[in-house]
């Protein structure tokens, strides 16, 4: 599975998630529904060029080619959305991505080893230069590969990491009522906050473990301006990738005596 570079991301946030007159404008724009829609999304369309745009709660989230793709978009369908104003004027410009979080688990389902779960958060512009190095699916990493990127992502950008030793996960387990999910998405949402509180960012990628959006759920009812996009396959997103070399590595670590933290 190879890595691959952002596309350009707009977050439309609204106060109403009417978006009616939005759809109606998309259709008429030869935009063809994905059916079913990702799970982040009530609804999603896609045009021939590859404009993705997904409808979740109040919020539109457009992945675009490029920023000048992203732009047209906007110049195009801004005053279809529902606008807060007294004069229907698209509301506010959305928030465009420069910045991703990116969080990843390693150790899941093997009780003979630590679970880790590490953020990262990769500016945009610094996705090719990770792609160059190699940055990419833990798994797909020799340990000596795996040791060498962990430790230059760590260097080179702001992340968090959380980890539960092999003889703390039955108590971590029972915690959170014998299920890892539910573990899981609370060591996630743990560091995405922390990661947040420190290194502003407004949209993250999680490697979907679980169905439903249980880390979006958690991060979105104490950080709102956070979109969360739980997504299959996430290792194939850079950020997401960095999240699995730092939680691969960090349980590689564990496993050869090097301790691992209790996170309740």
């Amino acid at each position: 599975m190879a890595t691959e570079p952002s596309p350009a991301i707009l977050v439309y946030r609204r106060a109403s998630g009417r978006f009616d007159a939005l759809r109606e404008s998309l259709a008429r724009a030869d935009f063809q529904p994905v059916a079913p829609p990702d799970a982040a999304a009530e609804w999603e369309v896609v045009d021939e060029a590859g404009t993705r745009v997904r409808g979740c709660g109040t919020a539109v989230v457009v992945e675009a080619r490029d920023s000048r793709a992203g732009r047209a978009f906007d110049g195009r369908f801004r005053l279809a959305f529902p606008s807060e104003r007294e004069i229907p004027d698209g509301g506010e410009a959305p928030v465009a991505i420069d910045r991703i979080a990116g969080s990843d688990e390693a150790g899941k389902g093997d009780r003979a080893l630590a679970l880790a779960v590490a953020a990262v958060v990769v500016p945009c512009a610094a996705e090719r230069e990770a792609i160059r190095r190699g940055v990419r699916d833990s798994k797909a990493c020799a340990a000596e590969e795996l040791v060498a990127l962990a430790e230059w992502v760590r260097a080179a950008f702001p992340h968090e990491m959380r980890t539960i030793a092999p003889d703390a996960r039955a108590a971590a387990l029972r915690a959170h009522g014998g299920n890892e999910s539910r573990l899981l998405a609370a060591m996630h949402a743990e560091c995405l906050e922390a990661l947040c509180g420190r290194a502003p960012f407004a949209f993250a990628r999680v490697d979907r473990f679980a169905p439903g959006r249980p880390v979006a759920a958690l991060v979105c009812s104490r950080r709102p301006e956070v979109f969360v996009d739980e997504c299959v396959r996430g290792e194939r997103h850079v950020a997401c990738a960095a999240a699995s070399i730092v939680a691969g590595a960090l349980v590689r670590s564990t496993a050869r005596g090097n301790g691992a933290r209790h996170v309740p």
